[in-house]
């Protein structure tokens, strides 16, 4: 006869056993319970700030649903130094930076190839743009992405069950968010003005996206212009783009759709076409969490146009805060909000134009890139004869002519060192990195230094590396804008976790974009990306 002591201790391993053997299959205490759905939102050249600027104008159910219910980090900023839209879309479902995932710039000058690649350009597949063909156009795909993103692991961990779908209207925004093996991936064709894919995802589209396709997205758009809001106080009273049909011109046409792709109403297409993509996937229907990253680019074409302080970006903020708020209440009836996980965050911010750092004296405004390259020119010709040196060039790197310095055998940590020291010589530049410096772990010991470094991959980065100071753009315009630098207002954006993991509040912790794939990866009970470099946001974690 067992004992009662004896008794007590196997019911209480046992019960122990079954605990663990719960939280094994994921109903455990250990980790929050799985949503339906997960929605990752990346709003391209989403400053911070637009967030605390622009808030008292919300509505209530578009940022502010994050804002009041979310955990909200005031303080998250990439640390690296290519602030620009490939990398950002990779290192956000990544969890790293380009020194791993390798995507490096929208595009960079390939040495075997001998010219400039697009970061998602692929001759092995071609655009699917049809319900049973394919377009004779080049195709895309992630191959040049290296390692695993968020969807990629939520894939293998439920057997492929779980639905991962991205979209964007850029192609590189959708594809390196979707990563390897998703569903779907979809962008929009300015072309054509319908969402399309590549034959690495897919033969022919599916019925739905036909159907959504044949209704012409931007024939309701027809007869308007883009006009302020009210709420637009900023731009009271006036009309930013006005479109002018010729004479009995049919709408829409290629020339409207043009015009459409300029204004804001472009986000509420794509909202729209991921909403069927809600209803014709049954995302969040399944047994297992699904996952849905979109990506609104038109804040980015905008942005670049008229700069952070204008009223045109204030204006396609609210928009797409008022976008959002509609889309929210579409998920909530298609899924149930409460079963959803929102991820919001950006691929990077944007600088002031010129004529507004100029007028403050903020800093040079425009640093003129060809100048930068003449000087490395006229160096390296001083230094070792006529020639044409500089082979390509792309966001901060040069690429020297490999072949022309085999052949008259100079040393090539010289060539760098001497294309270096010209390029930081040039009003604008704060610092020029070689090759060799990256190659040999000899950057300085800096911040600098080392946002550098997580921009570097060995295999595709240039043989010098251009900083150039805060406010000085990389271009001779006035009134436009870019990104792409190491610089606060560059590399500050958003990152909100909203639902049932998160706990709401505004987090003043150090964060990097990074942590977003790092924390959602941690409390979806998955395997972390395989370069992930973040770490789990374990004060916001329910």
């Amino acid at each position: 006869m067992v004992k009662k002591s004896s008794a007590t201790l196997l019911i209480a391993i046992l019960l122990l056993l079954l605990h663990f053997r719960a939280a094994i299959a994921g109903g455990g205490g250990d980790y929050p319970r799985r949503p339906k759905l997960v929605l990752i939102i990346v709003i391209d050249q989403m400053r911070y700030d637009y967030l605390v600027r622009f808030r008292t104008r919300f509505v209530q159910g578009g940022f502010n649903l994050m804002l009041n219910g979310g955990a909200n980090f005031a303080d998250c900023r990439y640390d690296y130094a290519t602030t620009i839209t490939g990398p950002g879309h990779a290192t956000l479902l990544t969890g790293t930076y380009s020194n791993i995932h390798g995507i490096i710039g929208n595009e960079w000058y390939d040495r075997s190839l001998r010219r400039m690649v697009n970061c998602v350009e692929d001759p092995a597949t071609v655009m699917v743009s049809g319900p049973d063909r394919t377009d004779e156009s080049r195709g895309s795909s992630p191959h040049y992405l290296i390692g695993s993103t968020l969807g990629d692991e939520l894939r293998a961990a439920t057997d492929f069950r779980s639905k991962v779908l991205s979209i964007a209207l850029k192609d590189r925004a959708a594809i390196l968010m979707g990563g390897h093996s998703p569903t779907a991936a979809y962008w929009y064709d300015p072309g054509s003005g319908q969402f399309v894919t590549s034959t690495y995802y897919m033969a022919a589209l599916p019925a739905w996206v036909v159907t959504f396709n044949r209704k012409r997205p931007g024939k309701d758009y027809c007869g308007r212009n883009w006009d302020a809001l009210p709420s637009t106080s900023e731009g009271k009273n006036t009309q930013f783009s006005l479109f002018k049909a010729n004479y009995d011109e049919p709408c829409p046409d290629t020339k409207f759709m043009d015009w459409l792709d300029r204004t804001p109403y472009m986000s509420e297409i794509e909202l729209s076409f991921a909403e069927e993509a809600i209803k014709g996937e049954h995302l969040g229907q399944g047994p297992d969490t699904d996952l849905l990253a979109i990506s609104l680019s038109e804040n980015d074409y905008v942005g670049h146009a008229f700069g952070p302080y204008s009223p045109q970006v204030v204006d396609v903020t609210l928009r797409t805060d008022q976008y959002l708020a509609s889309f929210f209440t579409a998920l909530d009836k298609l899924v149930g909000i409460k079963k959803v996980w929102i991820a919001l965050s950006a691929d990077h911010g944007v600088a002031p134009n010129p004529d507004f750092i100029q007028g403050r004296k903020w800093g040079l405004g425009m640093a003129k890139p060809p100048l930068i390259r003449k000087a490395v020119e006229d160096a390296m010709a001083a230094q070792f004869g006529p020639g044409d040196w500089v082979v390509g060039s792309s966001g901060p790197y040069l690429y020297l002519d490999s072949d022309a310095l085999q052949k008259r055998h100079i040393d090539v940590p010289t060539a760098e060192e001497v294309a270096a020291t010209a390029a930081a010589s040039v009003p604008g530049v704060t610092a020029a990195f070689t090759r060799a410096q990256f190659l040999t772990g000899s950057l300085p010991p800096s911040a600098l230094g080392r946002k550098a470094l997580n921009s570097f991959n060995p295999k595709r980065g240039g043989d010098v590396f251009v900083v150039l100071d805060p406010y000085a753009l990389p271009f001779s315009g006035s009134d436009q804008t870019t990104h792409g630098s190491a610089w606060s207002y560059d590399s500050q954006v958003p990152l909100i976790l909203w639902g049932g993991a998160f706990r709401p509040g505004v987090y003043f912790d150090q964060c990097q974009p990074t942590d977003l794939a790092a924390t959602l990866a941690a409390t979806l009970g998955l395997v972390q990306p395989s370069g992930s470099q973040g770490r789990p946001l374990a004060s916001a974690i329910r």
